[in-house]
Order: C-alpha cells, then sequence, then structure tokens
C-alpha cells in the first residue's frame, strides 16, 4: 500500500483542557490503513457506507448506524468494502479515562463484542463528538465524555471472568524497551536481549501476541510519538525528526499508512485553545 488517499474531509478536533481525548471525522473510498494499533481505545461511528473491520485477525462489516470499539493496544485495520465508501466519526479516548469510569461502574475496562448494534449508544457519542466540532465548553465536553463511557460500559463491558487479556513477561519487556525509545529502531537482536529470547523465538512470539512484527510495532510507536508532539503543537519537521525519521516525505507516507491522514492534517486539530504551529 502507498498510503492513504487524501480527502479534505479528515478532520480533528482536541481540546487542551481534556488531554488524552481526540474527535475525529473521515471519508474513504478506498484502502487508507495497514494494520496497526493505538495508545487510546476507538469508539467508531459508522454513518454512511460499509467498512471491512479486522481485528486481530477476524473480519467483520460494520454498517451505517452501527458502532466499533477497538480497546488500546490492538491490531487491527477498517478499510471500505470493494466498491464502496464509508464515512465515520471516532472519539479516541485514553486509558486513564477509560479506566476511572470503570472503576466508578465496577466494570472491567474490557468489550464483549467489538461492534455495538445500539442506536440509544450511538446518538449519545454523536452528541459527544458534535461537541467537540463545535468547541464546547471543556466542562460540557467531560460531563458528557463520562456519560458515554459509563453508558458504554454498563451495557457493553465483557464479563470479569472474560475480561484480562496479558502478555508475557518476554513481549512486555521488549514492548517497553521500545515504548521508552521511540524515535531510534532497535535491531532484532537487541530486542531479543531486552526479552530474554533467542531473536527466532521472540519474532515468532512477539507477532502472535501483538499482531504486528517487532519492526511494524516500532513504526507503530514513533508514529504515536510525532502524534503526541504534533498534538503539542510541534511543528511537522522536528515531529518527524524526534520520532526518528531524517527523511520528512518518508514520514509523512508512513504517517499516512497508519493514520489514514497527513501530518498536516492532523496538526490542525489541535487549534483549540492555542496558536497554530508552522506545518514546516
Amino acid at each position: 500500500m502507498s498510503g492513504a488517499p487524501l480527502h479534505d474531509e479528515v478532520r480533528f478536533w482536541r481540546d487542551k483542557a481534556l488531554p488524552g481525548v481526540e474527535a475525529r471525522s473521515s471519508t474513504y473510498t478506498s484502502n487508507a490503513f495497514r494494520t496497526h494499533t493505538h495508545r487510546a481505545c476507538l469508539v467508531s461511528l459508522v454513518d454512511n457506507g460499509r467498512t471491512r473491520f479486522t481485528l486481530e485477525g477476524q473480519t467483520r462489516i460494520v454498517q451505517a448506524g452501527q458502532m466499533a470499539v477497538i480497546e488500546a493496544g490492538r491490531p487491527h485495520s477498517c478499510n471500505p468494502v470493494s466498491g464502496s465508501g464509508f464515512s465515520y466519526r471516532v472519539l479516541a479516548v485514553s486509558p486513564g479515562w477509560l479506566a476511572g469510569a470503570a472503576q466508578e461502574a465496577q466494570r472491567p475496562p474490557r468489550f464483549a463484542s467489538p461492534v455495538l448494534d445500539d442506536p440509544e449508544l450511538f446518538a449519545a457519542w454523536a452528541e459527544l463528538h458534535a461537541a467537540f466540532v463545535q468547541c464546547a465548553p471543556a466542562t460540557d465536553k467531560e460531563a458528557l465524555l463520562m456519560a458515554c463511557l459509563r453508558e458504554l460500559l454498563a451495557r457493553h463491558a465483557a464479563p470479569c471472568a472474560a475480561a484480562e487479556r496479558t502478555a508475557s513477561p518476554a513481549v512486555e519487556a521488549a514492548r517497553r524497551h521500545m515504548t521508552d525509545n521511540a524515535g531510534a529502531r532497535a535491531p532484532l537482536d537487541e530486542l531479543a536481549r531486552a526479552a530474554g529470547l533467542s531473536p527466532h523465538h521472540f519474532l515468532r512470539v512477539f507477532k502472535a501476541e501483538t499482531g504486528l512484527p517487532p519492526h511494524a510495532f516500532q513504526i507503530q510507536q514513533a508514529i504515536e510519538h510525532a502524534k503526541t508532539l504534533l498534538a503539542e503543537g510541534a511543528p511537522i519537521s522536528q515531529a518527524a525528526l524526534d520520532a526518528g525519521f531524517a527523511d520528512q516525505s518518508h514520514f509523512s507516507r508512513l504517517f499516512r499508512a497508519f493514520t489514514g491522514a497527513t501530518p498536516g492534517q492532523y496538526l490542525s486539530g489541535g487549534a483549540q485553545g492555542r496558536e497554530p504551529a508552522s506545518r514546516t
């Protein structure tokens, strides 16, 4: 895949008073995403068309009026069904917000199914998305967010016995090493040493547990690091360098492939409450 198609309709909204929360609106008519992960939990609202949604190797079709919930760190892709397009809205919510709501609701922050048919809940999350688009006061957005999270957990949280998914200590050690060094690309033997495994065994175990090979996971971490910098207002050139990309055009291609948007489109979503940064 050469990268996501450019669409003027790809938009982002963030509020610096609500760190770790982001709204997005997108339309795609051709494949836009390779398999990737997020540090946040995603709640997607499909408005038009159908998307082929693949999560950890299992493919589902999500139609207009349905929701998709993707927990943080779970490998997935979502692209239009062949011959069609789709439009959707997304709320990305950091694990901290979800954990707080889960503790309050006394429900685990895990979900029994990633695809939801729940028109009432769909409408509630659509109202939250609209609050970001309309630049509603942060207090209003936060109240809507917590109400949406409580309802999502109350209606669709997984049973406690099925909620836990833990990685092996070896994979966790390698993931920490990569996350802590997001601006570098550690070679396979270095990652294997961090995990305490042989390179061949590490490669097999890591992909089996995370759904991504180590190299792709490292690029994903670098892109996530760049997203954090852009959300804070860093210029694109600086975000690229700090994330370990010497070639800005290469950075832009990979950013599009993993996020379905250009760095400039992502940067523009942080304009609420601050002066826009330079795009260069």
